[in-house]
């Protein structure tokens, strides 16, 4: 069935049309672009949005998570909780370095338990036979119960933290999924800037327009305009020092190759501000000094401006030569990024670099970094981050949705197939990935954490039903009932969260208890996250999305830009 033309972007933002649909003959205002323009960046915008759009949703989604890894890592694993006390990283080591001591001359590397995290790491080699054998243990802080990792990287028995955090920026495909995640970025601020330009006029009005009464269409229209301007300082950011900490391998690598000659140290000491001294092992060996002590003969402006150290390491193990680098942190001061360089053998500094002042590059990057992980000082910060993100989320997933309907033909008959398709990956990769988050939540927290395959289940309970959820978005009427039954079933698995939660040893009185409020913060987000797609389920029936009109529907025309 032929369907009639209609253009897909809207008149520039001073052509008015008057409530009979005749546009007046006069035009008052100024405008802000001409014609020709705005239309190329209305095109521009929505192209970008849509190519970008679920890649998008799944960084910021998974971001939303990658926030509290710290926090996640105690949720999934009841061994690295803590009960408010702290072991000093010499009771923590000593038990270690005696069973299996460290190979003379390799480093030996300790962090910290600071902001989120709630244990040691430890790592070095021991000799083993002719050659060494790497060692790495997680310490609970306050047990000194040891976890040695039984995937590289992975923090404790669980693999449920790392999983969302590698997501977050595509970590399962490597450098190269990376590399995509700093590229989507760099288009999201693009379409963030053009979404500006196109939308200036009408700030006023989208910022307060918000109609959760009217028809489904119109409140998705309103929530992306007003959730988007909320937003924006937040999703700028985001673009900003998402495409930085994604790309700086690119980034690097020719100032590396050109201007130090492929030497990464001489970056390091760029970064840090301080050249640290070189050192050849002499074989001759030496008492190396506890770690606490590392700690403290650090410079006296260190403790004057609340810096904590976060990681020492020893390079030269047992060695005369031996220099060992403390790194510290603290979250007065956004851009701070101490190091300290002492002699192994007396604790004396032989390099420190001037606290507060930082090199540009380094206060730069350490200031990104902040700004990205919400290392802001508090846990409102963090909280704040977190409904912020799954509020772009949100954007972007309702800008998906509102792309296929504008331009979907009134006749459902005539629906292209490219807009058919499109509208099925948005409901299961978008949808879908909103019920397998908490369904992977629930299969970590009934599992035993001495299951050996228990990390295999964990990929399987996320990825697996994701991949089953978008196959099914694919069959059945239409992609509206896809979507009300994954929405409405990511609502429920949601709200079981804080019950599993209980099966594990977490539930929210216990958190109070303890003063877990980490984990009673994860909580309560399913709570809410919950409640929210379940109400959302409710509304999204047959006909609440009724395609008939929606090319006249002012709002959704102005929103899906």
């Amino acid at each position: 069935m032929d369907t009639p033309e209609r253009t897909d972007a809207p008149p520039a933002p001073d052509e008015s049309t008057a409530s009979t649909g005749v546009r007046p003959a006069t035009r008052s205002k100024k405008k802000l672009v001409g014609p020709r323009a705005f239309k190329l960046f209305w095109d521009a915008h929505s192209v970008t949005g849509i190519v970008i759009g679920l890649g998008l949703f799944v960084i910021f989604f998974a971001g939303a998570f990658a926030l509290y890894r710290g926090e996640l890592h105690a949720w999934a694993d009841p061994g690295l909780r803590t009960n408010g006390t702290q072991l000093s990283a010499d009771a923590i080591t000593q038990p270690l370095l005696g069973d299996a001591p460290p190979a003379q001359g390799t480093d030996v590397q300790v962090t910290f338990p600071l902001r989120d995290r709630t244990y040691y790491f430890v790592r070095y080699e021991t000799p083993e036979g002719d050659s060494t054998r790497s060692v790495q243990a997680y310490v609970n802080a306050s047990t000194g119960e040891t976890f040695e990792p039984t995937v590289e990287n992975h923090v404790g028995r669980s693999a449920l933290s790392e999983i969302l955090y590698d997501l977050h920026f595509f970590g399962q495909a490597g450098i190269w999924g990376e590399i995509v995640s700093g590229l989507i970025s760099v288009f999201f601020l693009f379409a963030v800037v053009s979404g500006i330009v196109i939308h200036l006029r009408k700030l006023p009005k989208d910022w307060h327009t918000f109609r959760p009464r009217s028809k489904l269409r119109t409140t998705l229209a309103d929530a992306h305009n007003v959730l988007g301007l909320v937003g924006l300082p937040f999703a700028a950011m985001y673009a900003i020092t998402g495409a930085f900490l994604a790309l700086l391998v690119i980034l690097l690598a020719p100032t590396v190759l050109v201007v130090f000659d492929g030497d990464r140290s001489k970056v390091d000491a760029l970064v840090a501000g301080i050249d640290l001294p070189s050192h050849e092992l002499t074989g001759e060996r030496a008492e190396m000094l506890p770690f606490e002590t590392y700690a403290s003969a650090v410079p006296d402006s260190w403790d004057a401006h609340g810096i904590e150290t976060t990681t020492i390491i020893v390079h030269g193990w047992e060695d005369e030569a031996g220099v060992v680098v403390v790194y510290g942190a603290t979250d007065n001061m956004l851009t701070a990024a101490p190091r300290a360089a002492l002699d192994a053998s007396t604790g004396d500094i032989l390099a420190a670099s001037n606290v507060p002042t930082a090199s540009p590059l380094g206060g730069t990057a350490v200031a990104i970094t902040n700004l990205h992980y919400a290392r802001l000082g508090t846990p409102v910060a963090k909280v704040l981050f977190f409904f912020l993100a799954l509020t772009t989320s949100a954007v972007i997933l309702t800008g998906n949705v509102l792309w296929v309907l504008v331009r979907r033909p009134k006749d459902p008959r005539a629906t292209p197939w490219l807009h058919w398709v499109l509208a099925r990956l948005t409901v299961g990769i978008g949808c879908g990935l909103v019920a397998a988050v908490p369904l992977l939540f629930l299969v970590t927290a009934v599992l035993p954490l001495d299951l050996p395959s228990l990390q295999l289940w964990e990929h399987v309970a996320l990825f697996g039903s994701w991949l089953a959820f978008t196959i099914a978005a694919f069959f059945g009427a239409s992609a509206v009932g896809a979507a009300r039954w994954q929405l409405a079933l990511a609502g429920v698995l949601s709200l079981l969260v804080p019950v599993a939660s209980g099966f594990n040893g977490a539930a929210p009185w216990v958190s109070v208890a303890n003063g877990w409020w980490g984990l009673l913060t994860i909580d309560l987000g399913f709570v809410l996250m919950g409640m929210a797609l379940v109400w959302t389920a409710m509304r999204l029936t047959p006909d609440a999305l009724d395609s008939v009109g929606m090319a006249d529907d002012p709002a959704a025309r102005h929103a899906v830009a």
